[in-house]
């Protein structure tokens, strides 16, 4: 049994990988549906360069009428159809900068262009079942993959790799949050560079409509690239090592139950509106990687504590299931407790080829105020020179 189901890894290691490839490898060489737009420059006090632009890459941005006030303007459409909206909402969606501008494409401009349809269509068929109901299940499922529930569940599983009889599933479930942090945050959020769907989706027709959806489900935010999703990633990361160690126990009825709840936090992030559908994908796929490779370290982790004896002899917590049960019910509670009660924190500062609906970095000294304005990681990272 154990034989068959490491050989099924491998080969669902091998599916995940094969798929990324051909995903990947679907976008084209260049991008047709968003117009190429340039990043801010440096704050050095140096004068910017002129742009020059081909007729035909000149877009015709000049609106026909200006709104007198970003109050009584919402995106460039009237706020007599946001009457539900509190009215901080309105300053959230100032109309994006007209002025043309240049830049290099990235990887995520052209996800951008290849898949617009694609993820128009996903979001258009949440858009249609979004209320009140789904937005706080949506919600609940969401801080599955929140930082503010997986950090204290690696914390319990650091605890449960000194439980003889709960070793696999902790060392397991570390394996893979380590694996799918260094897969999405350290090589390909750097690499591909995809800008939020609530950023790039303002300067596209889907916006009017986007923009709505965005607001009912409360305009949360993040501060770095959108692609591949984080939550997607850490929600699928955990349930597959968990789904292969309850497996390789012979306990099927109960592995199931993972991924289905990994699906419903992917399914969360593109509710809430702060992911393109083709982020979440990516993000599951990665997650589902990562799992696999933790269960396989995991396993080699449990043979060498095998042989060492006085390790393998170690049981001093003896923690119960529903002790475990209750302190990840607990976790969870708290990150659902604190993404209900966030209020609409500081935006970014940066407002060139959109307004950036970022999360600025407040007091933090990593990412200081430039010129007495508050950026995102992103943007604060352009404007200071290193990126």
């Amino acid at each position: 049994m154990k034989d068959s189901l490491k050989q099924k890894c491998f080969a669902l290691m091998l599916a995940t990988v094969l798929v990324s490839v051909l995903f990947m490898g679907a976008v084209p060489a260049s991008a047709d549906v968003i117009a190429p737009v340039a990043t801010a420059p440096a704050l050095t006090g140096e004068e910017e360069p002129t742009t020059v632009f081909d007729e035909d890459t000149v877009p015709e941005t000049e609106p026909e009428t200006e709104p007198e006030s970003t109050s009584e303007f919402v995106a460039g459409y009237d706020t007599e159809e946001f009457d539900s909206l509190p009215e901080d909402d309105a300053v959230l969606y100032q109309t994006y900068s007209e002025t043309p501008v240049e830049k290099e494409q990235t990887v995520g401009d052209k996800l951008d262009s290849k898949f617009y349809d694609f993820d128009v269509a996903v979001y258009k068929f949440f858009g249609k079942i979004q209320n009140k109901a789904t937005l706080f299940i949506a919600k609940i499922f969401t801080s599955i993959g929140d930082e503010n529930f997986v950090i204290p569940v690696a914390v319990l599983c650091v605890l449960l790799c000194f439980d003889k009889r709960a070793r696999k599933y902790g060392f397991a479930i570390l394996f893979a949050i380590a694996a799918g942090t260094i897969i999405v945050n350290l090589v390909l959020k750097p690499e591909i560079l995809r800008i939020r769907p609530y950023n790039t989706l303002q300067n596209t027709p889907i916006w009017p409509q986007y923009s709505k959806w965005y607001a009912a489900a409360g305009s949360l935010s993040e501060s770095d690239y959108s692609f591949p999703s984080g939550h997607s990633n850490s929600a699928f990361e955990m349930a597959t090592a968990l789904f292969l160690c309850l497996m390789a126990n012979k306990k099927k009825k109960i592995a199931w139950i993972f991924p289905v709840l990994a699906l419903g936090t992917a399914c969360s992030r593109i509710m809430v509106m702060v992911h393109y559908p083709t982020d979440v994908i990516a993000g599951s796929l990665a997650g589902i990687l990562a799992g696999v490779i933790g269960y396989l370290l995991a396993l080699a982790a449990c043979k060498i504590c095998e042989k060492i004896k006085f390790i393998d002899k170690i049981s001093i917590l003896k923690m119960p299931l529903a002790l475990v049960i209750a302190l990840t019910v607990v976790f969870l509670g708290i990150s659902v407790g604190k993404l209900m009660t966030e209020s609409n924190e500081e935006k970014c500062a940066y407002n060139v080829e959109y307004d950036c609906n970022n999360k600025a970095r407040i007091d933090d000294e990593k990412y200081p105020a430039i010129d007495g304005e508050n950026y995102c990681k992103i943007h604060w990272k352009q404007l200071s020179g290193e990126e």
